[in-house]
């Protein structure tokens, strides 16, 4: 295998959390396997009379805590100066982040992965809506009477901000609370511009949800996240607990409907969000965990990943 002159878009590297991000993860295999490393924040691409280009910096990464990244060089590289482009910035899915997948898509010859096209066609919280026989029953909308019908339907409902990650902007409402409206309208005004997304509560998320990895439209693994007590969201970033967990048969048919818009849209690697067998999220733009995955099942998700990816060279 040659070596790969690869780049990352991602957050400012001097943030990641070691021990647990999957974009280091997936960059120390890189580098072991002998590819050239660089990246680059979405604030460093630019386009200039025809090149889309970024302010890259070439860099070694290691899981050392003290000092997880060297950096070798900086300079303004074209993108199609590298094979691949892996892009792994963390939502918000602003118009920021939509901008920039609309430069990475005029580049001619670097591989950009997952593709530009299939982050902004594939919204992690939307994308659920063309499968509507998967899902919790699932409402989307601004109109107030509307939701409150709809939740009226169950006991209790979830309303989400659609365009957030790790569990912000998620909360839980009694449908038969007296100032349910109130607080719901609320919600609704604080989201800004865009529709929320309600869901019927699905009890059975006191025994966590499940994230689903999926490399080229196949089932890789799954792992199962527990919330904290007290609390029914079981994202990291909020304080729940990865455990280790097995695909089960749910997990393969839900794979298996929601394979071909995967790869109709050149997804390598997404997450898929499982709670009790209904499917809650398409993760397309930086899924995580796979540091998670490592440590309690023994599955070297970076490892298949490349191994992949290589193939295409």
């Amino acid at each position: 295998m040659k070596s790969l002159r690869i780049a990352v878009q991602m957050d400012p590297i001097e943030t990641m959390i070691v021990n647990h991000d999957t974009s280091l993860a997936l960059m120390v295999e890189a580098q072991a396997r002998g590819h050239e490393l660089w990246w680059f924040s979405p604030n460093d691409l630019f386009y200039e009379t025809g090149t889309v280009k970024a302010r890259a910096r070439r860099v070694s990464v290691s899981f050392n805590e003290a000092k997880h990244y060297e950096t070798h060089e900086e300079t303004i590289r074209a993108v199609d100066d590298f094979d691949i482009v892996l892009v792994r910035q963390d939502p918000p899915f602003d118009m920021g982040y939509v901008t920039n997948t609309y430069l990475l898509e005029l580049a001619k010859k670097a591989l950009v992965i997952n593709p530009p096209r299939g982050i902004r066609n594939i919204s992690e919280k939307m994308s659920i809506l063309q499968f509507p026989e998967l899902t919790p029953k699932t409402w989307v909308g601004k109109d107030i009477d509307a939701l409150e019908a709809f939740a009226r339907q169950f006991d209790q409902v979830v309303l989400k901000v659609l365009y957030l990650m790790g569990g912000d902007g998620v909360i839980k409402l009694k449908s038969n609370a007296p100032d349910f409206r109130e607080k719901a309208t609320a919600f609704i005004a604080a989201s800004g511009r865009e529709p929320i997304l309600a869901q019927e509560f699905l009890p059975a998320v006191t025994g966590g949800d499940k994230r689903v990895f999926v490399i080229n439209g196949e089932p890789f693994a799954a792992l199962r996240r527990m919330p904290k007590e007290g609390d029914f969201r079981a994202n990291l970033h909020v304080g729940g607990k990865a455990v280790a967990g097995e695909l089960d048969d749910d997990d393969r048919a839900i794979t298996a409907a929601v394979a071909p818009l995967l790869k109709r849209e050149g997804i390598v690697f997404a997450g898929l969000d499982v709670i009790a067998g209904k499917l809650i999220e398409i993760n397309v733009t930086s899924p995580t965990l796979a540091q998670e995955l490592k440590r309690l099942s023994g599955l070297d998700l970076p490892k298949a990943f490349w191994e992949k990816v290589e193939a295409l060279f």
